[in-house]
């Protein structure tokens, strides 16, 4: 190897070149390196000289014709291996091929910083260079069913920038001549928006122009010429006009049409921007900057045979190119004297175009014909185009917010009454400016400056708890309740439940006091219960599991007494939080937002009603906390007692107890016995909703006939107080329930005087107890036995309004041909009582329906 180096190298250059050594001795012959040398051109870059054997390659017709021994020029860096080198050819034979930019540049990565691997060295990168002379040779540098690669521009960092939003238009059988409608967002880039035809009507004034884009008032909007071919011209873009005209010229593009064109869209855009403008007016100065937008069919994937995309360049021109472009315009003049001079300025026009340079415009891509989404294949993708409504804009509501916009939704209400203070700036997204402002007012306008095309962003100011009515609930698709407020999430419960319409899906966001737990309950559209429920729900499984796998959990959400050691940031009445920083409430938050929308993209007939939990790492020598986790319920089967208009809710447990013990009744006892028990729950008398949880079967001591059922005292107050410390005091003595088979769900009149004296098994009864009957004509009845059909079920919330509240009441005679009547004792007995003779007084028997 000759190494002619009159610079140092750096130890990244010297470590190349020694593996280029060890390749090229290895190689058998196949890589040579003839020369070594400081680059001339390259400044810093050692230039090394290297020849690739390829006369051996497999070729085929459509393959580069390469010769037995292609030499090659490979540009080392000075930051090698942690910057990547270069590869020219000495020649422009491979100039029009695909990943070949500027002639002689040989482009072998997509993306160095997915693909270049520093560990690899000058082995990786020769081993790709030998990649691409057999690709060259095969003719498979687009191998079928890769993305074609686009062709270069050498862009101009004083031309400034061009953002594609809108699909642009396909020219198959011919140019496709017109203007783009340009959206100018600073005074250095402007967006495409929009495709304006020339052969098609043109908006007359500026407000049309916006209207047509869909841009708000005031918007700055103008037009751009804009030619796009039937043939793709080169994967590079030429960096004088003269080379441009003449790639253009193989589809009948001359310089006459691109300054016809030009002229034609600056006269109209003086007439939309500069209408009251006089005939003598300042013509030096454009009304609009000068854009020329090319077109190719460049875009695709290799092989497919289909359609190609457009792919689209912008040349910025001088503002010297619209008066010019706008007087050449006479050419095409139906009178001979403009048309004579039209056609001088053409001349001087060609002449002057000849000698300019591209000066080419950055162009980024985000039209949806051409790119993908980031999050496309995400759960996050299920927000696009839904409409959200965001309780509260703190620690939690402002990043999940946030988190909505970014994937895409198409209308977001962000409802908080709070203002910026000092001390949340530690872990919220706002800044010391923002301090004494309204919260929600702050991020509605930083979220509005992410998509303002395609997301709308309102503010809404105001006490949730009051104003619940004015946010229109049933526009939104989802409501995240992020507000860690019960008061806030007992009304939900409340409105949810007298709201006749099906309220969208609810989620309930809440953080634990250290941020290191989060839970998400999640109610989807359709589910029996909302966030309080659904989170009340959470505390019974936590507190009832067998493994007390969720004990954290009870301790940070669901203690059995109150937290004393609350958090008060601020002296004085300062509302109690949670210690956090920003890391722990922003990856609390993500977990929990993702965790909900996997539960939205499921299947609708797989939604139900569940928590997440998840907890936050530790230390590499902590203890590590159990991942995420998801509790699941079921919908509860729902009644409402007609007097108070509460809504009962029974869960399938307490159901499914019911039905067992009436099948069981009917083996043992007879079908038409009556059996009953109590009821374990809670009344909520701020959202009007009763929670049954469990139900029991009937004590030892009770007594069952076919018209009565009389609930004993044996072991009553010991279970309910077992359950009562199981459940952390949430699920209490709710009341009793009792079957009447094959007859209506309908208190009898002893059912009735026993509710007004409200007679229960216990010493320290309660003022009121809920009364459930369940029962249903014979079909139904013996359908719910065998399968859990529906059920008919009669619920009261009954008060005692009797004073004897410890006597029992008389039971009613029964009239003459009732028959004997047979007592059953409670629990497992499979004999009738003994101590209660087959005639006796007995309530007056139900009336049996046999339907």
């Amino acid at each position: 190897m000759n190494r002619s180096i009159t610079v140092e190298l750096t130890v990244g250059q010297q470590l190349a070149l020694d593996q280029l050594d060890r390749i090229a001795s290895a190689s058998g012959g196949s890589v040579n390196v003839t020369h070594v040398a400081a680059s001339a051109d390259w400044t810093g870059h050692v230039e090394v000289r290297v020849s690739i054997g390829c006369g051996n390659l497999p070729r085929t017709p459509a393959g580069l014709r390469l010769r037995s021994v292609e030499a090659v020029t490979v540009l080392i860096p000075e930051m090698f291996p942690f910057a990547t080198p270069s590869v020219l050819t000495r020649h422009t034979r491979f100039a029009d091929a695909p990943h070949v930019n500027w002639g002689r540049h040989l482009c072998l990565y997509r993306s160095t910083a997915t693909e270049w691997d520093p560990a690899d060295g000058m082995y990786g990168f020769i081993g790709r260079l030998l990649d691409w002379f057999v690709a060259a040779a095969a003719g498979e540098l687009d191998r079928p069913g890769e993305p074609l690669h686009p062709p270069n521009a050498a862009v101009d960092r004083n031309a400034g920038l061009l953002v594609v939003r809108s699909n642009a238009p396909v020219a198959t059988d011919q140019l496709w001549l017109g203007s783009a409608v340009l959206h100018q967002v600073t005074d250095t880039r402007c967006d495409v928006v929009g495709w304006l035809a020339g052969g098609e009507p043109w908006p007359a004034t500026v407000e049309q122009l916006r209207d047509a884009a869909a841009l708000p008032d005031g918007a700055r909007v103008f037009l751009a010429p804009t030619v796009i071919t039937t043939k793709h011209l080169t994967f590079e873009y030429p960096r004088t006009a003269r080379e441009l005209v003449q790639a253009l010229a193989r589809d009948h593009v001359t310089t006459r049409l691109l300054l016809g064109l030009t002229g034609f869209v600056a006269d109209h855009n003086r007439a939309l921007l500069r209408p009251d403008d006089e005939p003598d007016g300042d013509d030096d100065v454009p009304a609009a900057p000068v854009h020329l937008l090319l077109g190719t069919p460049s875009r695709g994937v290799a092989g497919d045979g289909g359609l190609r995309q457009t792919h689209l360049v912008a040349w910025h021109l001088p503002d010297f190119a619209d008066g010019l472009a706008r007087l050449s315009v006479d050419a095409f003049s139906d009178s001979p004297g403009l048309a004579a001079i039209g056609d001088k300025v053409m001349d001087f026009g060609t002449r002057w175009l000849d000698r300019q340079p591209t000066a080419w415009m950055r162009v980024y891509e985000a039209r949806p014909e051409v790119t993908v989404r980031r999050d496309h294949a995400t759960p996050a993708a299920w927000l696009r185009g839904k409409r959200i409504l965001v309780l509260g804009a703190g620690a939690l509501g402002a990043p999940v917010a946030d988190m909505c916009v970014r994937a895409g939704a198409a209308h977001l209400t962000v409802a908080d009454k709070g203002l910026v203070h000092p001390g949340i700036l530690a872990r919220q997204p706002y800044t010391d400016a923002d301090i004494g402002r309204s919260k929600c007012r702050v991020l509605a306008r930083r979220l509005n400056r992410i998509d303002a095309r395609h997301t709308r962003i309102e503010p809404f100011v105001g006490d949730i708890t009051t104003r619940l009515d004015d946010l229109n609930l049933h526009s939104f698709d989802l409501i995240l309740d992020c507000t860690a407020n019960r008061i806030v999430r007992a009304r939900l419960e409340g409105a949810r439940r007298t709201d006749p319409s099906s309220w969208p899906h609810l989620a309930t966001l809440m953080i634990g006091h250290h941020a290191t737990r989060g839970l998400a309950a999640f109610s989807p559209r359709g589910a029996t219960g909302g966030g309080a429920d659904v989170l009340r729900r959470t505390a019974l499984a936590a507190h009832t599991d067998p493994r007390h796998a969720y004990d954290d959990l009870i301790e940070d959400f669901f203690p059995t007494q109150p937290r004393t050691d609350l958090f008060q940031p601020e002296p004085g009445c300062s509302d109690a939080t949670f210690t956090g920083s920003a890391a722990d409430v922003t990856a609390l938050a993500g977990q929990l937002m993702s965790g909900i929308l996997h539960a939205l993209t499921a299947p609708a007939d797989q939604h139900t009603m569940a928590t997440l939990a998840v907890r936050m790492p530790t230390g590499p020598t902590g203890l590590q906390p159990a991942g995420p986790c998801w509790l699941t319920w079921p919908n509860d089967t729902v009644t409402t007692d007609p007097a108070t208009g509460y809504e009962v809710r029974i869960m399938p447990a307490a159901l499914a107890e019911m039905r067992a013990e009436a099948r069981r009744g009917a083996r043992v006892r007879g079908p038409r016995v009556e059996t009953g028990g109590s009821l374990l729950g809670a009344v909520d008398d701020a959202t009007g909703v009763i929670f049954v949880d469990e139900a029991t079967g009937p004590p030892p001591d009770s007594l069952l006939t076919e018209t009565y059922f009389l609930h004993g005292l044996d072991g009553v107050s010991g279970h309910l107080a077992a359950r009562r410390t199981a459940t952390g005091n949430i699920s209490r003595f709710l009341g009793m329930w009792h079957t009447h088979p094959h007859a209506p769900a309908q208190p009898s009149p002893t059912d009735r005087a026993a509710m007004t004296l409200l007679t229960l098994p216990l010493h320290d009864a309660p003022a009121r107890a809920l009364v459930l009957i369940a029962g249903g004509p014979t079909c139904v009845w013996h359908q719910w036995l065998a399968t859990g059909g529906d059920l008919h079920l009669y619920t009261h919330l009954a008060t005692r309004t009797a004073s004897a509240a410890s006597e029992a009441p008389t039971p009613v005679q029964p009239g003459p041909g009732t028959g004997p009547v047979t007592w059953w004792p409670g629990g497992y007995a499979t004999h009738p009582h003994p101590d209660h003779p087959p005639f006796g007084p007995v309530p007056s028997p139900r009336k049996a329906s046999r339907q």
